[in-house]
């Protein structure tokens, strides 16, 4: 399935795991690589220390590449560049939800590709999949409302087709996508590659509370649920107690004070879940795929899985008659 982005990744599969604080370490992203796809560090607002390490480990467990997150906030750049700059990790991945600022995109790209690596970005805006075409992104990637954590409001099936239209860099599907079949409707609308994140949550190789991926495999229908609406930074995650208070204290509080409220109420809520075991005050930022995830198997299972039955569903396509 050689494909543009594979060709500029380096990699054989057109999958890309997608960064997850508390879940995608070492372990998970070097078993990615290895599989064939591109493994990526969750590592966007992490110590600098703990950044330094998870490369460090990455790269005794795989000799593929991989990928590390940043997110696109002045403040959080430079400490990142300087680490890019001196360990070269061969992908770099910058994560935003609105508004990339041009000027900062121009100068980072070129200092993150003076120093070595590819330059992925993620939106969830076709204005800003422009930006990020026009100021130097190899690759972009569009994420729809269906995916797990910070998420806007448009489906993953209105924006892979307008983005395709819209750049020339190659564009790569995000949110709602889980097996073969999710594969098979992306490349359909133009996208070149997917990126799957809560399949690889119910990894073998992901070091979570094994609460997490228990409670990954069991959800059904209509169990997750947006918060954060009103603070202005949406997020999709499987319902429990910590996500009815938010939803609570978004509803009865005012504009002005909710946001306080939400930080005191989310504050450490993913480690409450990924490393405790909460699955009640912890938040599991699992996407509205999550019923299709059905059993813990090894990354390159679900990789292989993925592409087997995406070529099978492509054939089926061929011999449709209309």
């Amino acid at each position: 399935m050689t494909n543009r982005v594979c060709e500029i990744l380096n990699i054989e599969k057109p999958i890309i795991q997608g960064p997850m604080a508390w879940i995608s370490t070492a372990p998970l992203v070097a078993a990615v690589s290895n599989a064939g796809g591109l493994g990526v560090l969750g590592v966007g607002f992490a110590p600098l220390e703990f950044v330094v390490s998870q490369i460090e480990e990455t790269k005794r467990l795989t000799s593929k590449p991989y990928g590390i997150n940043t997110v696109m906030i002045p403040e959080l750049l430079d400490p990142t560049t300087e680490i890019i700059q001196r360990m070269h990790p061969p992908v770099i991945y910058a994560d935003t939800l609105a508004n990339l600022d041009p000027e900062l995109c121009e100068k980072y790209f070129k200092l993150w590709h003076d120093a070595g690596c590819k330059v992925i970005v993620k939106v969830s805006f076709i204005s800003d999949a422009v930006i990020a075409d026009q100021t130097g992104a190899d690759i972009v990637i569009v994420k729809g409302w269906e995916g797990g954590g910070h998420t806007t409001i448009e489906a993953t099936t209105v924006l892979v087709p307008q983005a395709v239209d819209a750049i020339e860099t190659p564009v790569v599907a995000s949110g709602g996508i889980a097996d073969g079949r999710g594969m098979a409707a992306a490349i359909a609308l133009g996208a070149e590659a997917i990126e799957m994140g809560t399949v690889f949550m119910a990894a073998e190789e992901t070091l979570v509370h094994p609460n997490v991926k228990e409670a990954v495999v069991n959800a059904g229908d209509m169990e997750t649920v947006i918060t954060g609406y009103y603070s202005g930074e949406p997020c999709r995650q499987l319902k429990n107690n910590l996500s009815d208070s938010l939803i609570e204290t978004e509803t009865q509080n005012a504009p002005v004070e909710v946001t306080e409220k939400i930080k005191a109420l989310a504050e450490s809520s993913l480690k409450k879940a990924m490393q405790d075991g909460d699955m009640e005050n912890g938040a599991v930022m699992a996407g509205q795929i999550v019923p299709l995830v059905k059993e813990v198997k090894p990354s390159l299972d679900i990789i292989d899985t993925t592409i087997l039955e995406c070529k099978e569903r492509l054939e089926q396509i061929q011999k449709f008659v209309f």
